[in-house]
C-alpha cells in the first residue's frame, strides 16, 4: 500500500511568506511539491469560507503565512487573521475535521528556509493524523441569494463528520461572530431589536412562555423596576400553581410576544442590543453551532 502523501494548501502573504516562497525557489530549495501556494495581499484577506472551501476541495490540511508579529504592512492584518485563525481552529474541532489540520505562522520576506521548515513540519503532522476522511461528494454552492454567513455555515455542515457537541468559544478581539442572549423577564415588546436588525434574524411570536417568566422572574437583576416586571412578579406571587403551557396573545395585544432568534442570519452587529431600552439583550462569545447546523 502506498505512504499517504497529504494535500496542502498554503495561503502566504504576497509582502512576506510568498516573496519567501519565491526566494526559496530561486534559491533551489527543495520542498514538497504537494503543497499549493495561493498568493493574498495579506493575511488578514483570508476569510473562513476560503479555508473550509480548501478541505471542501480535497486538502488534508491548510496554513497561512503572514508577516512577523510587529511588521504586517496593513498594521494588524496579521492579528486579525491569528484570531480568524484560532475560532477556525475551533470549527474544525466541532465538526470533527481536527483543528490540529489548521495552523498559522509569521515569515519576514527573507525567511526562505523557515518556509520551507514550516511546509515540512506540516507535512509531517498531516501525516500523521492520515488523511481526512471525505464523506461530502461535492462543493458547497454558492447563489447571490446567500448571505455570506449562511454560506459559511452551509459548507460546515457539508463537510461535518460528527455533530457539534458543545458552543464554540468566539475570541474577543473577532467581532463579527458570537450569539445573543435574550431576557424575555426584561422585554417589553417594544420590537425595537427586530426593526434595526439588518439580516431579518429577529422575529416574534404572539405568545407569553409563562413557564419560563414565572421560573425565572426571582433571579432577574433589573436596573430599574418597570410595569412589565411588576406584572410577572404579581403573577408569580398570586399563582397557586405552576403554570404548564404557553400562552396565545391575541393580535390587539402583540406587546406580549416572544422573541424569535436565528443564529444562522445573525451577523452580531449589536444594533438589537444598543437599542434595547430595557437591556433584555445582551452579546455572547460563543457560537451555538449545533443549533446552526441543525
Amino acid at each position: 500500500m502506498p505512504e499517504f502523501e497529504p494535500r496542502l494548501v498554503a495561503f502566504c502573504c504576497s509582502y512576506c511568506a510568498y516573496r519567501a516562497a519565491d526566494l526559496a525557489g530561486t534559491s533551489r530549495m527543495q520542498y514538497p511539491p504537494n503543497v499549493r501556494v495561493i498568493r493574498v495581499p495579506c493575511s488578514s484577506k483570508v476569510d473562513i469560507t476560503y479555508i473550509l472551501r480548501a478541505f471542501e476541495s480535497g486538502a488534508d490540511g491548510v496554513f497561512l503565512a503572514g508577516c512577523l508579529k510587529g511588521g504586517c504592512h496593513f498594521v494588524e492584518g496579521n492579528y486579525k487573521a491569528e484570531q480568524r485563525v484560532l475560532f477556525t481552529k475551533g470549527l474544525l474541532d466541532a465538526v470533527g475535521i481536527g483543528g490540529e489540520r489548521l495552523d498559522m505562522f509569521f515569515m519576514s520576506s527573507s525567511m526562505a528556509p523557515a518556509l520551507v521548515n514550516t511546509m515540512n513540519l506540516m507535512i509531517d503532522r498531516i501525516r500523521k493524523l492520515g488523511p481526512l476522511p471525505k464523506k461530502w461528494t461535492g462543493l458547497t454552492p454558492k447563489s447571490p441569494e446567500v448571505s455570506k454567513r449562511e454560506f459559511l455555515y452551509q459548507m460546515l455542515k457539508n463537510i461535518s463528520l460528527k455533530a457539534p457537541e458543545k458552543p464554540v468559544p468566539v475570541p474577543p478581539e473577532l467581532e463579527e461572530f458570537g450569539r445573543i442572549e435574550y431576557d424575555l423577564t426584561a422585554c417589553i415588546g417594544c420590537k425595537r431589536c427586530g426593526e434595526v436588525c439588518p439580516e431579518k434574524a429577529i422575529d416574534f411570536k404572539t405568545e407569553l412562555d409563562l413557564p419560563f417568566i414565572l421560573q425565572n422572574i426571582g433571579g432577574s437583576k433589573q436596573e430599574r423596576v418597570t410595569k412589565r416586571h411588576v406584572l410577572y412578579e404579581t403573577i408569580a406571587k398570586v399563582a397557586v400553581k405552576p403554570s404548564a403551557r404557553v400562552l396565545q396573545v391575541p393580535d390587539e395585544m402583540d406587546e406580549f410576544c416572544k422573541l424569535e432568534y436565528n443564529p444562522k442570519k445573525c451577523v452580531i452587529c449589536e444594533k438589537c442590543a444598543k437599542i434595547c431600552p430595557e437591556k433584555a439583550i445582551k452579546i455572547v462569545k460563543e457560537l451555538d453551532l449545533a443549533a446552526i447546523l441543525s
